[in-house]
């Protein structure tokens, strides 16, 4: 007679649990895209996805098809995995970026309500002026003699070397003296930098000051550091810093915002563009043939000048192939009211405050776009002028590589990174033979960075080199 009442009791439990799961993680409405809301409230998927978020998402999208909805702490992420409805993505209206980059620079750089600060939409127009076009010139030729300076300094006598802590030392110390002047990068700067940057993944996640201790202290050194450099207007400042100088002195910032503001800049400038750096270099001394194959390309020039840089198509081939296969980022917008987004799976309905995501990893790795997407092949994106087109089921791509982000949160300063990681790989092939000292696979990813943009590796490699 008691089964009835313990079977009873028994679904009775789980039944209150999904109860309660519905109450903390929500439940789908009619018309959206299917909602993996996990087993834990409020948490949901954020365990698993924080694990591996690609690997999360390449099952997700197995099991639920191209859009669908996470629950992440609290917050819904839905994601367009389809590359063929990017534009669709980037052309709504409803959806914004100004609200995401907004909790970025409050969270992760100390900057609340950083779009009302007074000077921020002019010098927001001002990076996207001075690192491209006339301009870039310029700033690529500060960058080229400060890593030719540098290159044999760090080096010494040298036969072997741990590459991405050499490619780090190298890149950051001349890639801040280019921007901000000489005498700026020393190893106190070297140290805060890698102390905000480590913790900077936590830091954006909205953790509080007291579980990222070391990033905080690293983040006021540079707000200290940074600060006093742009307001004293140190020697050999690039012309874009100059410009900075102008509007921020004419403005009504205290001394922190001014730091901070300049603190968003240095960490933009390297923490992608060093990893960038590591992935060409490693690929091509892994790959003997393409490795050759760019070293002959490069030994007709003679300098590297923004043109001859430019005329390297297969080196520039080489550095996107790299960074199709590292890239993690993610390009994330936020619905701003209720609304129906089409996408070539149908249209869903979103609600006011969605993340809408997309994960270019995914497409990136599309066998349909590229053949044999895992390997890296040297050439696979070289084309004598233009831009190689990729198709998928017959229909033209319209932006198979994303390592930049796209829309209006596209890089400013994606031009003058290629430039930078052109330079590394140019200076280091022209003028050594590289080898890596064990054989074996690269490393993999560290995927704690995911969705930050190029992953750094999971460990370093020794690489043996003679001039």
């Amino acid at each position: 007679m008691a089964w009835p009442a313990v079977l009873a009791t028994c679904l009775a439990i789980p039944a209150a649990y999904l109860g309660s799961l519905r109450a903390f993680n929500g439940s789908r409405r009619r018309g959206e895209p299917p909602l993996l809301r996990g087993s834990l409230p409020f948490l949901g998927v954020a365990l698993p996805f924080g694990r591996d978020a690609m690997g999360f998402l390449a099952q997700a999208r197995e099991d639920h098809g191209d859009v669908f909805t996470l629950l992440v702490g609290g917050r819904r992420m839905t994601f367009v995995l389809d590359p063929m409805g990017v534009p669709e993505v980037l052309k709504a209206k409803p959806l914004s970026f100004e609200p995401i980059g907004d909790e970025v620079m409050a969270s992760a750089f100390g900057l609340p309500e950083i779009r009302d600060l007074d000077g921020q939409e002019p010098l927001e127009k001002l990076a996207r002026v001075y690192l491209k076009g006339q301009h870039l010139g310029p700033v690529t030729g500060r960058m080229e003699a400060r890593l030719r300076r540098l290159l044999p300094e760090l080096l010494g006598e040298r036969r072997e070397l741990e590459l991405y802590r050499f490619i780090w030392e190298l890149m950051f110390a001349a890639g801040t003296d280019a921007l901000f002047g000489d005498a700026l990068a020393d190893p106190e700067l070297a140290r805060a930098f890698e102390d905000f940057d480590r913790d900077f993944p936590l830091m954006v996640a909205g953790m509080p000051d007291f579980m990222v201790k070391q990033g905080v202290v690293g983040r006021e050194a540079l707000v200290g550091r940074l600060g006093a450099n742009i307001e004293a207007g140190a020697p050999e400042l690039s012309e874009w810093m100059k410009r900075r100088r102008e509007i921020i002195r004419a403005c009504a910032l205290e001394p922190e915002q001014i730091g901070c503001m300049q603190a968003a800049v240095l960490w933009a400038a390297h923490a992608n563009t060093i990893p960038a750096a590591f992935w060409a270099l490693v690929h091509l001394i892994h790959d003997r043939e393409a490795g050759a194959a760019v070293r002959a390309e490069l030994a007709a020039c003679d300098t590297f000048d923004t043109e001859a840089l430019d005329s390297l198509r297969l080196l520039d081939s080489a550095i996107r192939e790299a960074l199709r296969l590292s890239s993690g980022s993610l390009t994330v917008r936020r619905a701003m009211l209720d609304f129906e987004l089409g996408t070539p799976s149908g249209s869903w309905a979103l609600r006011e405050g969605d993340r809408v995501c997309i994960a270019p990893y995914l497409s990136h790795r599309d066998p349909e776009i590229f053949e044999e997407p895992e390997r890296y092949r040297h050439d696979r994106f070289y084309i004598e002028r233009g831009v190689k087109q990729f198709f998928k089921g017959g229909e033209r791509v319209p932006m198979p590589l994303m390592p930049f982000g796209a829309g209006v949160s596209m890089c400013p300063g994606r031009f003058f990174a290629i430039n930078e990681v052109k330079l590394l790989v140019a200076l280091m092939l022209s003028r050594f033979e590289l080898e890596l000292a064990a054989p074996g696979p690269l490393p993999g990813f560290d995927l704690s960075r995911a969705g930050l943009g190029i992953y750094p590796p999971s460990h370093d490699v020794v690489v043996r080199l003679a001039r």
